[in-house]
């Protein structure tokens, strides 16, 4: 059952982690090659001498120096994630604030898990998914979107879908509150209509794996395999799971 200590932890562990990446000399020496071959853009001077990675999280925000607003620099992020680890991870850590704030409306509808974890699982799936050609403007806000939609609404509009509609009285007692199914439930549904769609069993087992740790790295310890490695085969699930679902809805 889901109860706020262990929502807390989670949220404390994100926390801590992005207090220790944000300095990392390692993770600023990446983050300072991101914008070396963009000498016009406004933002490389800036990126070029950065100490803190919360400097570029904080310029992905409207009101930066960017031609096209924080847009320009978050989706230049989104464009680095398709291979770079840490840039995803910088943009969830933009979105963290606002998928917590709007995932609590589902929290007394999941019981059995936490729905921040499966929010943040769903928003690592909207960034590597997000089309940058075509949608350049309101990244953030389109990133939301996808991330609660992937998390809450998907699996259970797809089963809704099929309902058939009976009058009221083929029904010997109705339900006075309609309770959404739990965000485990939802996963459940997507692993199983992935599965009869035919996608390998050890995609599937990888991404129920990815979701209760949400960590790649954690992942990977477990495996002893490396974390590269684990990305990779995320990667090709991913796709699988996608394309699954696209035939079957």
């Amino acid at each position: 059952m889901t109860t706020p200590t262990r929502t807390a932890n989670f949220s404390s562990r994100l926390d801590a982690e992005w207090e220790h990446l944000r300095t990392s000399r390692r993770a600023l020496r990446i983050a300072r090659r991101w914008w070396a071959d963009q000498p016009d853009d406004p933002f490389h001077l800036v990126a070029a001498g950065i100490d803190d990675l919360e400097t570029i999280v904080a310029a992905t925000q409207r009101d930066s120096g960017s031609s096209n607003g924080g847009d320009e620099i978050l989706l230049h992020l989104v464009e680095l994630a398709r291979t770079d680890e840490l840039a995803g991870r910088l943009v969830v850590q933009r979105l963290l604030p606002a998928l917590i704030s709007r995932t609590k409306r589902y929290a007394p509808f999941h019981r059995s898990v936490d729905p921040i974890e499966v929010v943040v699982a769903a928003a690592w799936l909207a960034v590597r998914a997000y089309d940058t050609e075509r949608r350049r403007r309101n990244v953030a806000s389109s990133l939301l979107s996808d991330s609660i939609y992937t998390a809450f609404r998907q699996p259970y509009r797809r089963r809704s879908a099929g309902e058939t509609v009976r009058p009221i009285g083929h029904f010997v007692t109705m339900p006075s509150v309609e309770v959404e199914p739990t965000a485990f439930e939802e996963l459940a549904e997507v692993v199983r209509t992935a599965r009869r769609a035919g996608v390998p069993p050890h995609d599937l087992d990888l991404v129920r794996h990815l979701v209760q740790t949400g960590s790649p790295g954690v992942v990977a310890r477990q495996r002893s395999v490396t974390p590269r490695t684990i990305r990779n085969h995320r990667d090709r699930a991913i796709v699988n799971i996608r394309q699954a679902l696209d035939v079957a809805a």
